[in-house]
Order: C-alpha cells, then structure tokens, then sequence
C-alpha cells in the first residue's frame, strides 16, 4: 500500500494513503497534518489517476509547493520522490516496508542502492537537498542540509552535527530524527566532552558499543584542511542494532564530504565578507573622491580664470584682431602668423581644412582686418549649393529680359563684392563647365552678365576654401589646373581639432558661457568627467561638432549642472568608459570600449564606408563588420 514519509522539524512521520486522494496541510482533517508555518491550512492533495500514477496538485496555498527547487501547481510524481512544503520534506513509496527497513541495510548497500529502488531515490534527493544547502548565505542552512543527508543515507539513526562556539566549547547546531527541536536531555550526557575533546586536529572517530541506558553511537571530527570544523554524531534508533564496521566507514566518507563543503563555505562567507568590506571601502573611496573632485573643480574655475587672464598678458603681440578665432595650440598660432603676412597683399588665398574648422572664420578675418572692409563688403557662396543652372547667374548676374523670369538687371556676387572680398566655399565642388567661366573672371577681373553685352571690371580679392585635396583632384582630371595654380597662391591650413586638443577646454569654456548666458542659466557648470569625454573624443565634425555639442547640453539641462547623461550616446559612452577605468574595470572592459570607441570614430570619419574605415582600422572588412556585430553597431 503507497505511504508518504514526512520529515519535519527532526522528526519523520508515516502515513499511509487509503484510496485515490490524500490532503496535506495544517488543519486536523487532512490526511497528512503538518506543523510547518509555512503550510496552509489546506495546501495540496495527492490523487491517485485511472492509471494507477499519482498527481501532485497545489491548492492555491500561500507558500507554495516545491518539487526539485522549482514551485508547482500540478505535476505527476513518482515513488521514491520528494515534495517540499516550507522546511517539511513529504517523499511518496510504494511498500511501507521499505521505508522501516533497518537491519543490516548497510551490509546490503549495493543492492540497496540500486536505481530505482525507493530508499535509493531518498538518499538521492537528500544529497541533491544538501549540495542546494551548500550554496546558501548561512552556515545553518548547510548544517541542517548535512544532517538530513546522513540521516537519509543510514536508515534508522538519529544526527547530531556539533561546532565550536565563539568561546571553542562544542555546541550541537543540527538535528535530525530527534524528538525536539534542540533535544539537549535526548543527547548522552558524555556528548559535550567527547565533542570538546575531537575538536583537537589530532582527533580520531571514536565509536562506541550500546549500554543499558544508551544505543550504539560514533563520534566522527569533521576535518577541514588542517582544522576541525565540528563534530558529527550518528546513534542508532534503537538499541537493539549495532553499528558494524562498514556502516561507520561510510559515515566517515560522507562526514569527509561534509567537512570539505563546510570548508568551503566558509571560505566562501569569508571571501563575501571580503568583498562586502571592500566595496564598502571603495563606497567610501568614491565618496572622498566626488568631495575631492568637487573641490578640485572650484579650484580648476578659479585657475582657469587666471590662466586665461595669463595668457592674455603672454599672447603674441599680433597685427591684427583674431579674438573671433579661438585658439591658443601652436598650429593656431601659426595660422595666425600667416594670417597678419598677407591680410593686406592682393593675392588670391585657398583655405583648406575639415568640415567644421572655422574657414569661413579665417576668411573674414582677412577682409575685416584688411583695408578692404572700408571700401567693400564680405561676400560668401557655398559653391555645393548651388546647380549649375544657378551657378553663372549668382556669381555673375544678369540683365532684364535674358531668360524667362528676368524682370529685372540682377547684379552677381562679383558685382557685389566689387571693392570688398568673395569667399566662395567648397571650391572643389564646382563643374568643369563652370570652373572655366571662373577662371575666365579671375584672370581679366571682369565679369559679363547673362544677357549682357558688355564687360564690367570688377576689384575682388578672392579667397577660396575646400575639404578636398584639390591636388588628388587635378591629377584625376576633375578639376583644372590652370584654375588650381590661379587660386592656390596662398595656402593656410586649418589643423582638425584633434591635433589641437589644448584648445577644446578654452572652445568649452567659451561656448559654455555663450550658450548659457543666451538661455538664462548664468550659473551652470559642467562635470569634469564630460569634459574628460570631450577631451578624448576626436571630434570628427571639428569645432561645429563640438560647438553643436555643447548648445545641447545647455538646452536640456536643469540650469545648474551638465552631467554625462546629457553627452550625445557615443560620447556618453566614452565618459562611461573612463568611470569604469577610474573604478577599476576589468582590463577587458576598458580595452573592448576603447575598441568601440575607435570603430565609431572611424565610421564617423569615412562617413560610413566600411571599407575605408577598415583600412584605418587595420582590419578587413569581415574582420570591422564582425566587430560592429559583436558590440551591436549595426551596419
């Protein structure tokens, strides 16, 4: 006839299942009454199907049943498998007898262990129980696990695991199969200093015959490396068995076990509470560091006023007025150098330079600081803007009724710029057809408006600007040569902001109080990790990018603080990336988010060709398109 087994509270219980359904809970009227808190008053049944297997299905309890670590609802369950409800272990078996089988089972061990055997599948699930205690936090978890494992592998015995207090008296910490909870009377009175005395590392396992008053018992030290970290305590249930010789060798064994697993746990715990006492000192150190950071950056403002009001005092003395163009790095400075040798000489001047350096910047300053800003006017053309059709009519106007739409004479950008300065930007974006109407223009300094039929002379000074190696160009064939030598009489050069990082924190500053004196925030600052992130980043958009950047920043900001959330996402995660190092990342961590960083950089530099930005990065194109796929790039 099937039974369960109960375990709970260092008792097992028996009881055996009439008919085809079985209540388990709290209340008196289940079939199986438990004690543990954690059971509801009813909490689930047990019913028998058409073809003879059992079910095991929860009642809604609160707690839940758990079968394996893992909480069920309804599930089938087998003989020899065990259920838990709270700390209440309840195991199904076919034949009772199985369950009060004591004599000799040692002896019989290898049949008795056979697979599928019931008692077999009881031991299992207690060592599976004890191997799930051994990774809990508390020490008592792993005990009480220890103790139902012994006592699930030697039927009939009562468990005792004894440790040492904080004084190193023997103290017993896990029960099994006793009648109370702490059963202290139920224990012999030579328990404690027998315990007290196998506390020694030198310690044996003492085993002892049964007396009158007291069954037969052993006494095994739990040797941890070269410590003992407790005693186990094993005594038969009844005083009428012994314990042979093998059935103490195998508790030997398994008390081996339980000492390498206390061990190790508590070299685990020991570890945790290092660890807790060392994030804890970093928690600390973080702290100290944002007060120390906080102070160094009203320090870092006080001395940054006074540098710059140094360097105004150590400026080179310069000709002319260059305060628009911000920049203290010694390639600005040899622009500048250029700049006052030819403001004033009549010669054509080719600004080249990135996106975003500020060559139209360099261009004013040539008219502006030159007499010509007291006899004409600075005018500017983007010559990628404008078609073909457009191009001639721009630059050079036209008379009344030359085209349909021509109600009037229009004057050009010559025209206007006549006594003044033409700056026509993106130079080398303009078609051969046009390049030579242009080049017509700066060699007889005249211009003919469409529809025209006379010639005007005009007084321009021309100055050109490109991002594009208008050399490169004229080999290919795509732009003219002669047209490159008539506007390449002089060269400046602007360097990218990358070769002039000195100059981002003075480009910061100013654009900083710019911005937030335009939207009313006169007294935001900005953390010294963004700044640290700008100063990383190789800013392939230049000054426009990181002027861009900042007017951001301000605008979705609180008004008092620029933190690194406000960073657009690649430079946000520049800033990440150094906290990390900073913290103390793992090398791989730092050195996978520099690997991030320089494939974003040299996307962004190609302006997304794949194979241009391999080449950069010394890698194919497989070996850039796996990399962009493992840090979740995109394509």
């Amino acid at each position: 006839m099937p039974f369960v087994v109960v375990e709970e509270k260092g008792m097992t219980s028996h009881y055996q299942l009439v008919g085809s359904e079985a209540s388990i809970g709290r209340a008196p009227d289940n079939t199986v009454m438990l004690r543990d808190e954690k059971a509801s008053r009813h909490h689930c049944v047990l019913e028998l199907q058409p073809d003879q297997t059992w079910v095991l299905r929860d009642l809604k309890s609160r707690n839940g049943t758990f079968m394996r670590g893992e909480p069920v609802l309804e599930v089938p369950i087998h003989f020899g498998e065990t259920f838990q409800i709270g700390l209440a272990k309840i195991s199904l078996f076919s034949e009772e007898s199985s369950a009060f089988e004591t004599k000799n089972a040692m002896e019989a061990i290898p049949e008795a262990a056979r697979p599928g055997t019931p008692y077999a599948l009881g031991i299992a699930d207690a060592l599976a129980g004890f191997a799930h205690a051994a990774t809990e936090d508390t020490p008592k978890a792993l005990l009480d696990g220890a103790a139902q494992f012994i006592g699930r592998l030697l039927p009939g015995v009562r468990v005792c695991i004894a440790v040492a207090d904080h004084e190193g008296n023997a103290r017993g910490r896990a029960f099994f199969n006793f009648i109370s909870g702490t059963p202290t009377d139920e224990l012999p009175g030579t328990f404690l200093s027998t315990a007290n005395k196998l506390l020694s590392p030198r310690s044996r396992t003492q085993v002892k015959p049964r007396t009158a008053n007291y069954p037969p018992c052993v006494y095994i030290p739990l040797k941890a490396g070269e410590r003992v970290a407790g005693v186990l305590y094993v005594e038969r249930e009844s005083k009428e068995d012994d314990l042979s010789d093998s059935q103490a060798q195998l508790l030997e064994q398994a008390a081996n076990l339980v000492a390498v697993l206390m061990g190790a746990s508590e070299s685990r715990r020991k570890e945790e509470a290092l660890s807790h006492q060392i994030e804890s000192f970093e928690h600390e150190l973080a702290g100290v560091r944002r007060e120390l950071e906080a102070k160094l950056d009203m320090q870092t403002a006080e001395l940054t006023a006074l540098r710059l009001e140094a360097e105004k005092r150590e400026m080179p003395s310069w000709q002319h007025d260059y305060s628009e163009i911000i920049g203290k790095s010694a390639g600005m400075q040899e622009v500048f150098r250029m700049l006052d040798k030819i403001t004033d000489l009549p010669v054509p001047v080719l600004i080249l330079g990135e996106p975003g350096t500020g060559k139209e910047l360099i261009a004013r300053a040539l008219h502006f600081n030159s007499s010509r800003a007291k006899t004409g006017r600075f005018v500017a053309e983007n010559c990628a803007a404008l078609p073909d059709t457009l191009f001639e009519s721009e630059l050079f106007g036209y008379v009344k009724g030359a085209f349909t739409g021509a109600d009037r004479d229009k004057q050009g950008l010559f025209g206007l710029a006549n006594g003044g300065t033409i700056f026509l930007d993106e130079i080398g974006e303009i078609s051969p057809s046009m390049q030579a109407k242009l080049l017509r223009v700066i060699e007889e300094g005249e211009i003919r408006p469409i529809g025209g039929k006379q010639s005007k002379k005009v007084d321009f000074r021309l100055v050109c600007a490109t991002n594009k190696d208008l050399a490169e160009q004229v080999r290919k064939g795509a732009f003219r040569q002669d047209l490159y030598f008539r506007i390449n009489v002089v060269t400046i050069k602007l360097p990218p902001l990358r070769e002039r990082k000195e100059d981002i924190t003075v480009l910061v500053d100013h654009f900083l109080k710019v911005n937030a004196e335009q939207a009313g925030y006169p007294d935001i600052k900005m953390d010294r990790g963004v700044l640290r992130a700008m100063l990383s980043y190789n800013w392939p958009g230049n000054v426009r990018e990181l002027e861009n950047e900042v007017k951001k920043m301000v605008a979705l900001s609180d008004g008092k603080k620029i933190d690194a959330a406000l960073l657009s996402p690649h430079l946000r995660q520049m800033a990440e990336e150094e906290s990390l190092s900073e913290a103390g990342g793992s090398l791989k961590d730092v050195v996978e988010g520099l690997e991030k960083r320089k494939i974003v950089e040299a996307i962004e530099r190609t302006k997304g060709n794949k194979s241009r930005a391999a080449e950069l990065l010394g890698l194919s194109r497989l070996g850039l398109r796996k990399k962009m796929e493992r840090y979740g790039l995109g394509e």
